[in-house]
């Protein structure tokens, strides 16, 4: 049991390290449970990979914190329900965005303003994307407009598939602060 322990505290360490190898690792090792954990609130197979790859990239992005969690299974429960939690409020606003636009439907001018809003929505995402730094941008693209995984993209710019959901995140996360100060979300 002592062995365990150290293994995985070593795997943490190089984990935080940056070694993604060891995270590649890590990741098979724990998508299996993760999976059902995340299938038990979400229900939904494709809101649970979303949720996953939400997961996945917080967990890469805050590595640094692992080698210091006591009771690793736990703290990647509470990170998975928490991701849950975020996708389940996500869902809940669109709906009820969703509902409030088929009640504002009823009129011709709350439909005008609605294909406004979206047009102007539309605007701002694709003024984001062209601020975006010349590869970030490519990558996004590649993802959202060709329909390519990280891997696929990953395997056609000699990037690692890390980096590119990383840069993928990093994307959206540009994307959400400029709807933000549009006043979009």
């Amino acid at each position: 049991m002592q062995d365990d322990l150290y293994t995985e505290k070593a795997m943490l360490t190089r984990i935080a390290d940056g070694d993604e190898h060891a995270f590649t690792q890590f990741f098979r090792a724990i998508s299996p449970w993760m999976g059902h954990v995340v299938r038990k609130v979400v229900k939904q197979e494709d809101a649970v990979h979303e949720v996953l790859q939400e997961f996945f990239i917080k967990l890469w992005l805050h590595r640094d914190k692992l080698p210091a969690v006591e009771q690793l299974n736990a703290y990647l429960k509470r990170m998975a329900l928490n991701e849950c939690f975020t996708w389940l409020n996500r869902q809940a606003l669109l709906q009820q965005r969703q509902a409030d636009i088929r009640n504002a439907g009823l009129t011709t001018t709350n439909d005008t303003e609605a294909n406004l809003s979206y047009r102007e929505t539309q605007r701002i995402i694709a003024t984001a994307v062209s601020a975006l730094p010349t590869q970030r941008r490519q990558i996004f693209e590649m993802s959202r407009q060709e329909g390519l995984n990280a891997t696929e993209i990953a395997n056609k710019l000699k990037l690692s598939p890390s980096y590119v959901r990383n840069t993928i995140s990093a994307a959206l996360q540009y994307i959400r602060e400029q709807l933000k100060l549009a006043g979009k979300l």
